[in-house]
């Protein structure tokens, strides 16, 4: 059953195309799930009378949500569209009608032909492969482009013009839900991801360089593995700061904790990601994905960016041995720029 997402009220531009019905299959990973964001916001403000209809992967679902305007969505297991069967079973059963736009915004040959199951007028995806023959309209995805760019270079072989997208976009209006944030603000800092099952020395590092702040701590990935080893974590930190265990019960929930803080600290990651989308100043640490292709360079929240390879923010001590330990930052140097960035 297709579900609507909340929406709030937006003054939208008129459309003179005729369109009615979009269907758009979003991507299974979270990450390229938030970066196609601006697409959705870009699409919405070019067929404002359209009713859209998501195809989307069951897990994190609720992150559709937090987008400002209302669609529908309809949820799918990981496996559940695996071969060009099981895409016309789809086709049949899920009571989409009178398609007039279809967007595949994966790599796959089985998302690109729902399109053709649905019947959709214009089917628009990445042309590789086989999927040529199934999309009408298409455009190549190049290697080392940033994910939302990809997108973007979709709109425009939809729409069928060059056009330049400058576009920054914003989640919908959140409510706060920790409390006091006005009176007693705070910081937030994620202790995620968990490597060799432990919290990163590194935040600890970092956390112990703050004196006087109201710190949020949170995991944004593997939050029940952290429970199990926070207390020890906790007992190291310096007691000059007052800190708060969130635990969050949905990404909605996450989001508005990120949206009323004073700035987050996070690896890179859908963390980062929401953090820009839901408008939170964010500094992310980057010491594995590049930047370049996966930064949330197009939500409206300030970025403050810090590599791993910057030589100014590595610990240059490397392990002994045919193992190299992965580069570490200067939480010195991170502490420094953070207090700069989050006005503290």
């Amino acid at each position: 059953m297709a579900t609507p997402t909340e929406q709030n009220p937006v003054n939208l531009p008129s459309s003179n195309e005729e369109v009615n019905v979009i269907v758009i299959k979003l991507p299974f990973d979270l990450q390229e799930r938030i970066l196609c964001f601006p697409f959705l916001h870009q699409t919405r403000e070019k067929y404002p009378r359209a009713t859209i209809h998501f195809i989307t992967p069951k897990k994190n679902i609720e992150v559709l949500n937090l987008l400002p305007f209302a669609a529908y969505y309809h949820e799918i297991d990981e496996d559940e569209i695996s071969n060009v069967f099981d895409v016309y079973r789809y086709g049949v059963m899920s009571n989409i009608y009178n398609v007039d736009i279809f967007i595949s915004l994966t790599n796959s040959f089985v998302d690109a032909c729902l399109g053709f199951s649905l019947k959709a007028k214009k089917r628009v995806g990445f042309s590789d492969g086989w999927k040529t023959m199934v999309l009408t309209h298409k455009t190549p995805r190049l290697y080392g482009h940033h994910v939302t760019e990809d997108y973007f270079s979709l709109y425009r072989a939809m729409v069928e013009a060059n056009v330049e997208i400058k576009l920054k976009v914003m989640s919908r209006t959140l409510e706060s839900i920790v409390p006091e944030w006005e009176t007693l603000p705070y910081i937030a800092i994620n202790l995620s991801p968990l490597r060799d099952a432990k919290i990163e020395e590194e935040m600890l590092d970092l956390i112990n360089c703050f004196e006087k702040q109201r710190i949020v701590l949170f995991s944004s990935d593997n939050q029940e593995e952290v429970q199990l080893i926070l207390a020890p974590f906790l007992e190291r930190l310096s007691p000059k700061n007052v800190y708060i265990n969130f635990i969050h019960k949905s990404l909605i929930d996450l989001g508005r904790m990120m949206a009323f803080s004073r700035g987050v600290i996070t690896f890179n990651g859908p963390a980062a990601s929401l953090s820009a989308y839901v408008g939170s100043r964010t500094l992310i640490l980057y010491d594995s994905e590049d930047p370049q292709k996966y930064a949330p360079f197009y939500f409206q929240a300030e970025l403050l960016i810090l590599g791993v390879n910057d030589p100014t923010l590595i610990n240059t001590l490397m392990a002994t041995g045919i193992l190299q330990k992965r580069k570490q930052f200067s939480m010195t140097e991170v502490f420094g720029k953070a207090m700069y960035f989050f006005k503290l």
